[in-house]
């Protein structure tokens, strides 16, 4: 089956470029753009972004779910050409979506590097119970990280979680393939997991945070899905959302179900969690369920009800059918209490 893969085509890492999202702009000659930001976000470099350029409309969101369904109803008959998006994952999500209803190119522009959404084609929106939604992904992508390392430390150590989960996403991805070979390319696959490996083995500054999870970002693209970041670890993730018991970060939340997922990818095909666990922990990362405000039986819960959210992605839960002796076995020999 033939996938038509869109990648950002210009993305550019480093310190003081701000001044490259006016010179994209101008180069798809667009001069309508709309702007979104959050409050932090704009000051942080909304206005100056929006100093540059030819801005019809800018929008700070503070509730951007309802806002940008408001946005979508009033700009879809307008003459807007393009969407730049300046802040952390909810606006940089929010504008995904609105550039995709509106068939308009998207740029990014990250302030924070919390998760690999800034350049993956896959828009996080509460729905019910759907969390993801595909979306075409941005046509650039500019990541300033003399402002990115000044977001909170709490927020870069989530990044990394998330980069890392790629190590198990890929895994489980390479079990469907044994279902369903279609689904499967080894290019995305490598993509999600050079940068994955890459931080496991040396801690990453935030340039090499930034370049690895646009990476991942691009390997969703190439997939034409979000199988090549999202496993087992995200589905304990998304429970712990829809049970009402998250209240930590994306990258908190998908570290620590890492950590709980190599474990029985260990016990029963290949693994090694304490190298997860311990890059985690060298790099500052949160490994403690408890330090999360997450209870054991909380946490055993959440990872019982993950095998039930899209069960048609086949992942170690589905291959070895765990009971919940094994889940509370899994979190008392990592450690991750």
């Amino acid at each position: 089956m033939h996938k038509h893969a869109e990648i950002p085509y210009f993305v550019e890492v480093g310190e003081n470029i701000l001044d490259r999202v006016r010179v994209f702009v101008t180069k798809i000659e667009a001069e309508r753009a709309v702007m979104l930001s959050g409050k932090t976000s704009y000051e942080l470099a909304g206005k100056y972004v929006e100093s540059t350029l030819s801005v019809r409309e800018s929008h700070r969101l503070t509730n951007p779910q309802e806002e940008v369904r408001k946005l979508i109803a009033r700009l879809s008959y307008g003459d807007v050409d393009c969407i730049v998006a300046v802040g952390g994952g909810r606006i940089i999500d929010s504008g995904k979506i609105l550039a995709s209803e509106l068939n308009v190119p998207l740029v990014t522009v990250p302030t924070t590097a919390s998760h690999d959404g800034m350049a993956s084609p896959v828009a996080s929106f509460r729905n019910g119970d759907v969390f993801s939604i595909f979306t075409k992904p941005p046509s650039a992508v500019i990541a300033d990280t003399s402002i990115i390392s000044r977001c909170p430390p709490r927020l870069i150590r989530a990044g990394f979680g998330d980069l890392i989960s790629n190590v198990t996403a890929v895994k489980d991805w390479k079990l469907a393939k044994e279902i369903d070979p279609t689904d499967y390319s080894e290019i995305a696959a490598n993509i999600a997991l050079m940068p994955a490996e890459m931080v496991l083995n040396r801690l990453p500054d935030v340039e090499s945070l930034v370049k690895g999870l646009i990476m991942s970002g691009v390997a969703m693209s190439i997939a034409g899905s979000s199988r090549p970041a999202s496993g087992a670890e995200h589905k304990f993730s998304h429970s712990l959302d829809m049970l009402g018991i998250g209240k930590a970060l994306h990258g908190e939340q998908v570290g620590i179900g890492t950590v709980i997922m190599e474990y029985f990818h260990e016990m029963a095909y290949d693994g090694d969690w304490e190298r997860i666990k311990g890059a985690m922990e060298e790099f500052g990362c949160v490994t403690s369920l408890k330090e999360l405000g997450i209870s054991v039986d909380d946490a055993v819960l959440a990872l019982m009800n993950a095998k039930k959210i899209r069960p048609s992605r086949y992942t170690i839960l589905d291959a070895l059918n765990p009971a919940k002796e094994d889940f509370e076995r899994a979190i008392k020999v990592t450690g991750v209490i």
